[in-house]
């Protein structure tokens, strides 16, 4: 009895054990990466660098990105296969609809569009009309009658993705935000601004902004303004943020020497009234987070907050017009679909809620890597 006892321990111990060692091993290189991040925010390294002078920044490296890209898709792909999509599809000799699709799925319509993006953009579907077909290249590699059929791995996050594309409510940070509560800012503040930190010095050298008085909207770690204030030392602008969140900001324009130069607000950006008599409003990575009609808003406050003549700019990693793409933007496409309330958008869309918005002059300009500014002046 007592072996048996001891091999059930070792059976269930020790694994445990080894679980809770890769847990704090893993907690304590996110604090390390955490507290390094912080100590390399200053200006000491971009003036080393010359990095101040350039007026063409570097796009950022792609295949950082490209391991989350490539996840996103073979899980995606993995999921409609276990689904039997693929089997549907082939049955389908003259293809399917979108609504044939999403119903077989038993999505809601922005999960529906973001698979079907997808699976155009990695050449498992062609359209024809109103009709998907799976492409010759699927039936050979993907179908498990064919004699070159290559298993998928599982998808790991496949019962988390069907329960909220078919459901329609997302999970994650977005419900707070909308309600106006901060969900752990330091934690975001990494990404955050990696991403923006880099779009900030290629608008300063863009031509896109109009006049020195800039409102960021939503700003994050303040990365856009800090690296406005940088380039430019005339700029007078102003940051909203949760209330929650905008402590983070404060204190990375602080490390930048940027505090006279830039005003953090703390409020939810859906209520209230922004600044008046700005040149220049500006959203990062913020309208792929909302639905259209949220949008809209957010729009129309810009539209309200401007003077005469001001402009709006967009910064957003934009898909295609024609085949989905690029892979990039298709990934966010479906962790849009999965964790927010929006989408990737299309350069038509952004330009049709900027018109409806009473905007004038629209354009968009490609920007950095992935990303554009679309953007619109008021009259």
């Amino acid at each position: 009895m007592n072996q048996i006892f001891s091999h059930l321990i070792a059976a269930v111990i020790l694994p445990l054990i080894a679980v809770i060692f890769l847990i704090v091993k893993r907690r304590k290189q996110f604090v390390k990466n955490k507290k390094e991040f912080w100590a390399r925010q200053n200006t000491l390294f971009l003036e080393e660098n010359g990095f101040l002078q350039k007026n063409n920044i570097p796009s950022p490296l792609n295949f950082l990105g490209e391991f989350e890209t490539w996840r996103t898709i073979i899980e995606t792909v993995s999921l409609c296969n276990e689904a039997g999509l693929l089997d549907f599809l082939n049955d389908e000799t003259g293809g399917a609809t979108f609504e044939h699709i999403k119903n077989f799925l038993g999505f809601n319509t922005r999960a529906a569009n973001a698979v079907i993006d997808l699976l155009l953009a990695v050449d498992v579907l062609n359209q024809f009309d109103d009709k998907f077909v799976l492409t010759e290249n699927a039936k050979l590699y993907l179908m498990k009658k064919s004699p070159l059929y290559q298993p998928l791995p599982p998808a790991k996050f496949a019962k988390r993705f069907l329960k909220i594309a078919k459901s329609g409510k997302p999970a994650g940070a977005v419900k707070k935000w909308g309600s106006g509560k901060a969900v752990k800012p330091e934690n975001w503040a990494i990404r955050q601004h990696q991403n923006s930190f880099p779009l900030g010095f290629a608008l300063a050298n863009s031509g896109l902004l109009k006049g020195n008085n800039i409102l960021d909207v939503a700003g994050g770690t303040g990365a856009v303004l800090i690296a406005l204030g940088l380039k430019n030392p005339h700029f007078k602008m102003k940051l909203i943020e949760l209330p929650g969140s905008v402590n983070i900001a404060e204190k990375m324009i602080a490390k930048y020497g940027l505090s006279e130069q830039i005003e953090c607000i703390g409020m939810n950006m859906f209520e209230g009234y922004w600044s008046s008599n700005m040149d220049t409003v500006l959203f990062t990575n913020i309208f792929h987070d909302w639905d259209d009609e949220k949008c809209l808003i957010l729009a129309r406050k810009a539209y309200a907050s401007l003077n005469s003549g001001g402009v709006i700019s967009i910064q957003e990693a934009l898909i295609n017009e024609g085949k989905p793409g690029p892979l990039w933007t298709v990934h966010w496409m479906v962790m849009m679909a999965i964790f927010m309330q929006g989408r990737q958008f299309r350069k038509h869309e952004l330009e049709k809620i900027l018109t409806d918005a009473g905007f004038v002059n629209i354009r968009t300009v490609p920007l950095l890597g992935y990303y554009s500014s679309v953007t619109g002046q008021k009259p």
